[in-house]
């Protein structure tokens, strides 16, 4: 061992074969290739940072050549400075020079009444209250008798032979979409003409697009009518063009049944609500999943919202309405002593309706936990000696207006009116339609017309089978008071001076809120009879009890109100002398004090 090797240090093997020597002499030239190749490219980087350091700066003097003194003015104007109340500033003034335009246009157009009679405060105060969801019309008291009312029939026999489950309406140009428990979706305009139709897996295994491969239970068109979505019994949300019906995207995060879906107005934002108890938010703008909303204790049977980023569900068995506010991140819950709220309609942003499985109907506000008014029986029962009521199955309303529907599987729809400040429901019509289960209905946005799907069974299960009802869509075409008086066929000589807006019976009326809390008799009650002439039969003379004026009714409602204000001891005080005067009058007998005894 030399003297000059450390004592630390351990001596590499040399290659004793051919092969190994071969191996080290690669091994040898590759790290120095591979030096080589690191300088090369690090000083292709640096010739490119500088070519590319050199062109940039090529372009802003470029950019500055160019550059004039009038594009200052363009970059510094009062948009870009303005502060935020000369903006609102602004915005007011071009939107009441748009407001001038179209009333200007109104003049023009001598036909066009309803721009004449609104001013431009007016037409500002209602633009602020539709905003706020404050607005309501009264709209209940200008459609005419249920006998003026004509009913279309639409159907497909040949790819929507099962129950139909649920319908949409586009808000653009009134065409109505249906789907059913085959899987298919069919489109149609207004009128009854068919327009599109999507099959289903099954209908057409050819197809390679995605497609629904069970029963959808639920539809929704976006305010635009951009986007058409539905939802299948397995969780799956699809979305197709409501032009085309081609498919856009699919959303997939259920795992059960998707029941509802609704469009937020004027916004893209969906929302669903499923069996799997779970209600999220979806951004079809960017065709992504947003947030998980929460949910209730049993499955979700249905949803809706209006302008505000908020949502309405209802949690069917758990018997709770809850209001999500997405911006607050708050949850408000209602409860209710319904058996099972099976669906919610909002009128507004602060009143609600919501139907169940006892035949129930309530009214809700969202200052009260509790339901403002709760009609039992609405629908009658069943069969008369039963005690099982009809399930009302289906509810809609007209957005901002006094005007709901509620429909079941008796036969008949019944329209209601919603007096918002008595929080009450009033009995208005009672419109004959074919045999089946109402299992969704909606209002066209201008209230002209009511559109339903029928079937055989409800949408949900075979409880009950109806083997004379036909699967199909129908379309009920509302008449107004004003449209008689057009065409000269309705009303008698004594009507042609009172007001459209003529209040309905009140004898019905009164009825009706005196039974709220006791519900409606079975179909062969006297009391539903009478209600049921009432409305079928109207008589030609109108009767001074029943068809009063709006005035008459105001001011009997206005008594009513004031009976019911009295206190407890002011009725103790009128009890007290009602008695004292109906008393016979006796003698009072002086007493007489016995003489003390003497000791």
């Amino acid at each position: 061992m030399p003297f000059f090797t450390k004592a630390n240090s351990v001596a590499s093997p040399k290659p004793k074969g051919r092969k190994e020597k071969r191996k080290a002499n690669f091994s040898r030239e590759g790290k120095a290739a591979n030096r080589l190749k690191r300088r090369r490219t690090d000083v292709h980087r640096g010739d490119e940072e500088i070519e590319s350091s050199s062109s940039c700066d090529e372009e802003q003097l470029n950019q500055i050549k160019k550059f004039k003194p009038e594009d200052s003015a363009l970059l510094d104007s009062d948009e870009e400075h303005e502060t935020a109340q000369e903006k609102k500033e602004r915005l007011a003034k071009e939107y009441i020079k748009e407001l001038e335009d179209l009333k200007a246009a109104a003049v023009a157009d001598p036909d066009d009444e309803e721009q004449h009679s609104v001013s431009m405060q007016q037409q500002l105060r209602n633009d602020v209250l539709k905003a706020s969801g404050k607005l309501h019309k009264k709209v209940a008291q200008n459609y005419a008798p249920p006998e003026n009312h004509t009913i279309s029939i639409l159907h497909c026999k040949k790819f929507q032979h099962k129950t139909i489950t649920c319908i949409a309406i586009n808000p653009v140009d009134c065409s109505i979409f249906s789907a059913s428990l085959d899987g298919s979706i069919v489109k149609y305009s207004i009128t009854g003409e068919r327009l599109g139709l999507i099959k289903s897996f099954h209908q057409d295994p050819k197809e390679s697009k995605p497609r629904h491969k069970g029963a959808v239970f639920s539809l929704a068109v976006s305010s635009n009518g951009k986007y058409l979505a539905s939802g299948d019994n397995v969780g799956m949300i699809l979305v197709w063009n409501a032009r085309t019906l081609e498919y856009v995207d699919k959303l997939k995060r259920h795992m059960q049944a998707v029941m509802g879906l609704v469009f937020r107005q004027n916004s893209l934002s969906l929302y669903s609500c499923s069996l799997d108890r779970l209600v999220l938010e979806w951004d079809l703008e960017n065709m992504a999943f947003v947030d998980n909303l929460g949910g209730h204790s049993c499955g979700v049977l249905g949803i809706d919202a209006l302008y505000r980023p908020s949502c309405i569900t209802v949690g069917g068995a758990d018997e709770t309405v809850n209001v999500y506010a997405i911006e607050d991140d708050k949850q408000f819950q209602f409860t209710s002593k319904q058996v099972s709220i099976d669906g919610v309609k909002l009128l507004n942003e602060s009143t609600f309706l919501t139907h169940g499985q006892d035949g129930s109907v309530c009214l809700w506000s969202t200052n009260r936990k509790r339901p403002l008014q709760h009609l039992k029986v609405t629908h009658g029962y069943i069969a008369p000696p039963s005690p099982e009521p009809h399930w009302v199955t289906a509810v809609a309303a007209l957005v901002n207006r006094d005007l709901a529907a509620s429909g079941s599987g008796d036969g008949s729809i019944r329209l209601w009116r919603v007096d918002i400040q008595a929080h009450k429901l009033f009995a208005l019509q009672r419109i004959p339609i074919p045999a089946g289960f109402v299992n969704s209905m909606e209002f066209t946005p201008d209230g002209t017309k009511l559109v339903a799907a029928i079937g055989r069974t409800h949408k949900q299960g075979r409880w009950f089978v109806n083997k004379k009802a036909k699967n199909c869509v129908i379309v009920i075409n509302l008449m107004t008071l004003k449209q008689l008086r057009v065409d000269g066929n309705g009303l008698a000589a004594d009507d042609e001076g009172s007001s459209d807006e003529e209040e309905t019976t009140n004898e019905s009326e009164a009825g009706i809120d005196n039974n709220s809390d006791e519900g409606f008799d079975g179909e062969g009650s006297e009391d539903e009879a009478d209600i049921a002439s009432d409305i079928e039969q109207p008589s030609d003379e109108p009767d001074d009890a029943s068809h009063g004026s709006e005035s008459n009714n105001e001011e009997a409602n206005e008594e009513l109100d004031a009976e019911d204000s009295y206190d407890k001891s002011d009725r103790r005080e009128e009890i007290g002398e009602n008695a004292a005067e109906e008393r016979p009058t006796r003698k009072r007998r002086s007493l007489v004090l016995p003489k003390p005894k003497r000791r």
